[in-house]
C-alpha cells in the first residue's frame, strides 16, 4: 500500500469517528431539549472544515498525486503547470486548518463556561484562554494569508528566494508547538475542579478520564510538528505529515464531543442487547411529545440511569457536574 492510499484510509476512519461524534453529540442536545449553544455551532464549524479540507486535499491529489513531494522539494525546480495548480488548490486547505483547530478550541472553552457556570475563577480562566484562541486563529490566519507577498509567489517556486515569502517551515514549528501549549492548558483546566466533585471513585476518574483522552490530541500535535519540520529547509514536509494532521484535527473534534456524550455512551453500555433495542427504538421516544411533567420526569429518569441511580433532585447539584444541560 502507498503513502497516498494510506493516508486516505487514515483520513477516511478518524473523518468518520469524528462525523459520528458531532452527529452523537447533536442527537443528545436535541433529545434532551436543552437548545444549542455556542460550543455546539462551533464544532459544526470545525466538523465541516475538516470535510472541505479532505475535500480539497483529496481533489489535488487526484489530480497530481506528486504535487505534495515537489511542494515540499528543497531547491530550485521549475512548476509544471499541474503543480501551479496543486499548490493553488492545497492553499485553501493550509489557511482553513487553523480554523479548524480554532474552533475546535473554542467549542470546548464554551463548553466548559456552561458546565462549570458556577464558578467565577474558573469562568475567569476560560475567558482569558477564549481571548488567547482568538488570537491565534486571527494571526495565524493572517500570516497564512501574507506568506508570500505578492500572492502569487505562494504558488510559484521561491523557495530559495526570501523576498518573497518568509521560511513557512520556521512558521510551522512555531504554530504547532503554540498550538500544543494551548491544547495542554484547555485540557488541564477542569481537573482541579472535576477533581472535587462529590461522586464515587470510579464515576470520578471516568469524567476526569474523558478530558485526559484529549491529551492525545496534544501528542498528534507533536508527532505531526517533530515530522514536518526539515532543517535548513524553507519549507516544511507536508507529505511526511498528512496523516498525522489529520488525526491530530479529528481527535480534538472527537475529544471535544466526549463529554457532551458520555451520558449517551455510559446509558448504552449499562443495558442488555435487548434493552438497547427497545430504547432505540422509536416508540420509546414518546417523551418528547409528550406534556412537560412527563417529559421531564422520562427525562430525568434517562439521566439517573446515565449516573448509575444517582437522583440530582436529592444531591446539592452545585457539586456535580449537570449532565442534564450538557
Amino acid at each position: 500500500m502507498d503513502d497516498n492510499n494510506s493516508t486516505i484510509i487514515a483520513g477516511a476512519i478518524v473523518g468518520v469517528l469524528a462525523l459520528v461524534a458531532v452527529i452523537l453529540r447533536f442527537y443528545v442536545r436535541y433529545s434532551r431539549r436543552s437548545g444549542f449553544s455556542w460550543d455546539d455551532w462551533f464544532i459544526l464549524v470545525s466538523m465541516l472544515s475538516v470535510i472541505v479540507i479532505d475535500a480539497v486535499d483529496l481533489y489535488a491529489t487526484a489530480i497530481n498525486p506528486n504535487g505534495a513531494e515537489v511542494a515540499s522539494s528543497n531547491g530550485r525546480i521549475e512548476y509544471t503547470p499541474l503543480d501551479v495548480l496543486f499548490t493553488k488548490i492545497t492553499f485553501t486547505s493550509t489557511v482553513l486548518y487553523f480554523t479548524l483547530t480554532s474552533t475546535t478550541k473554542l467549542s470546548i472553552l464554551f463548553l466548559y463556561n456552561r458546565l462549570f457556570s458556577i464558578n467565577r475563577p474558573f469562568r475567569q480562566h476560560v475567558i482569558v484562554l477564549i481571548g488567547i484562541v482568538i488570537g491565534f486563529w486571527i494571526s495565524t490566519t493572517v500570516a497564512d494569508l501574507l506568506n508570500c507577498i505578492p500572492l502569487k509567489w505562494t504558488w510559484l517556486n521561491s523557495l530559495d528566494d526570501p523576498r518573497y515569502c518568509f521560511n513557512y517551515n520556521y512558521f510551522w514549528l512555531a504554530t504547532g508547538i503554540v498550538e500544543a501549549v494551548i491544547d495542554v492548558a484547555i485540557l488541564s483546566l477542569p481537573i482541579p475542579v472535576v477533581s472535587r466533585l462529590k461522586l464515587k471513585g470510579t464515576k470520578k476518574y471516568g469524567i476526569i478520564g474523558v478530558f485526559l483522552v484529549g491529551f492525545f490530541v496534544v501528542i498528534s500535535g507533536v508527532v505531526k510538528v517533530v515530522l514536518s519540520y526539515v532543517p535548513d529547509s524553507r519549507e516544511p514536509s507536508f507529505n511526511q505529515t498528512q496523516v498525522w494532521t489529520t488525526v491530530h484535527s479529528c481527535t480534538g473534534i472527537i475529544c471535544a464531543c466526549m463529554p457532551v456524550c458520555w451520558p449517551l455512551i455510559a446509558s448504552l453500555g449499562k443495558m442488555s442487547s435487548r434493552k438497547w433495542a427497545a430504547r432505540m427504538s422509536p416508540g420509546n421516544h414518546w417523551h418528547l411529545f409528550a406534556d412537560s411533567d412527563s417529559r421531564k420526569k422520562a427525562e430525568q429518569d434517562l439521566i439517573n440511569e446515565a449516573n448509575g441511580g444517582f437522583d440530582r433532585s436529592t444531591s446539592d447539584t452545585r457539586q456535580i457536574l449537570p449532565v442534564s444541560d450538557v
